[in-house]
């Protein structure tokens, strides 16, 4: 069990293992349900959604994915330096300044802005080059993209560009996990659908098109279409209960499996007299007994949100040690008391506390840590701090390297 280890070099105080056997089966998975003809592309932008970058794309990569999507230029350079030669599509905005850097990496982007697209064939052309480029189509997420009335001439202005071609064009999907009523996503599809009819129209032939999301990918096949861009389904975690619980039923074999863990060794155990409080603003005090506080060495600088303060608990020994006070830049403190009484021996620093994923037969996931946080399991994984170091693990919890 993770609270039998001890303490060794201070770099260990906090980490994240990340599963790689577990990110396979995700993918194979994956695979199954959106078949061999639609690409895979997996989304690994944001650290690979908190899990971390280079390592996870590569165990994707190995496993089969076909595309890796990312969100920024900065990304793309990560994963060329990485060694990684898959086809990278950058889905966030690029910058006119950022055109030579596109050029180098080979990164095909999404396309709404011709001034982006005049930057981007001049670095071409100088390059002897041509950046493939994703007409990106607003149809109802009024977040990035080009209206469909307007598709047409865009396109066109594009086509005129020396050092630029058209290879694709997507949408992005507003509301697939919210709920189980899909009208809306269905009414996006359509509304691509008419800009592809329009471009047709106009005798602009555009082979690749993609919208599917996680959520959009496990339950509306129609959206599949080209290329999916699968996210946080990757990494084990559902978009949400509702898109789980529509999976299991016409797909009752398929599994995700989580693919982080986050730990952290005791740094120190307080005896509190009782009555006395815990932390700044003395936000919870004990009763007429006293009481042992262990102290973690993480906060919400290191991504342990504020919003846990008094709100949940962390495993230790398998058992719940529930958060006392206010969570602090670096230190949380946690209630060991009944952890003690229960097992009949005293914490020790260096023991192991899980924060999230799994102790002995007790699990916290990241929904739940989602719950106590008052926010989504998106945030909870992507905002573990960088500073927090990744270890690849295979199933067994030994490390791969």
């Amino acid at each position: 069990m993770p609270g039998t280890e001890t303490a060794t070099t201070a770099e260990q105080a906090t980490w994240c293992e990340i599963d790689c056997g577990a990110l396979r089966e995700n993918m194979q998975n994956l695979r199954q349900a959106i078949g061999s003809d639609t690409r895979l592309g997996i989304v690994v932008k944001s650290d690979a959604y908190g899990h971390g970058l280079l390592d996870c794309a590569r165990v994707f990569v190995e496993a089969g994915a076909d595309w890796l999507v990312v969100h920024s230029q900065g990304e793309a350079v990560m994963l060329r330096d990485g060694g990684l030669q898959q086809p990278v599509l950058v889905c966030g905005p690029t910058q006119p300044e950022e055109a030579a850097l596109v050029v180098s990496t080979g990164a095909r982007v999404v396309a709404y802005d011709t001034q982006v697209v005049g930057a981007l064939a001049e670095a071409s052309r100088r390059a002897g080059a041509s950046v493939p480029l994703h007409l990106k189509v607003e149809t109802g997420t009024h977040r990035q993209g080009i209206g469909v009335d307007a598709i047409v001439d865009f396109a066109r202005h594009v086509q005129a560009a020396d050092g630029v071609h058209i290879e694709g064009a997507c949408t992005h999907l507003a509301d697939v996990e919210d709920g189980e009523d899909h009208d809306f996503a269905r009414h996006q599809l359509t509304e691509l659908h008419h800009a592809r009819r329009r471009l047709e129209a106009a005798g602009i032939h555009i082979e690749m098109w993609h919208a599917a999301n996680s959520a959009a990918a496990l339950v509306l096949p129609e959206s599949r279409a080209d290329l999916v861009r699968v996210g946080i389904a990757a990494y084990g975690l559902w978009p949400s209960a509702g898109i789980e619980r529509l999976t299991n039923a016409v797909a009752p074999d398929l599994r995700l499996q989580p693919g982080l863990t986050w730990r952290a060794r005791v740094a120190q155990v307080q005896d509190m007299e009782p009555g006395g409080s815990v932390g700044y603003g003395r936000t919870w005090r004990a009763g007429g007994r006293a009481r042992r506080i262990a102290i973690l060495p993480v906060g919400y600088h290191e991504g342990f949100s504020r919003a846990r303060s008094n709100q949940g608990h962390v495993l230790l020994r398998g058992l719940p040690a529930p958060v006392r006070g206010r969570v602090c830049m670096n230190l949380t403190m946690v209630d060991v008391t009944d952890v003690e009484a229960s097992t009949g021996s005293p914490v020790g620093v260096g023991e192991v506390a899980t924060l999230l994923g799994t102790d002995g037969d007790t699990t916290i996931s990241a929904e739940q840590f989602a719950s106590w946080s008052g926010t989504i399991h998106y945030e909870i994984v992507t905002r573990i701090h960088p500073c927090v170091p990744r270890r690849r693990v295979d199933a067994r919890g030994d490390v791969e390297g």
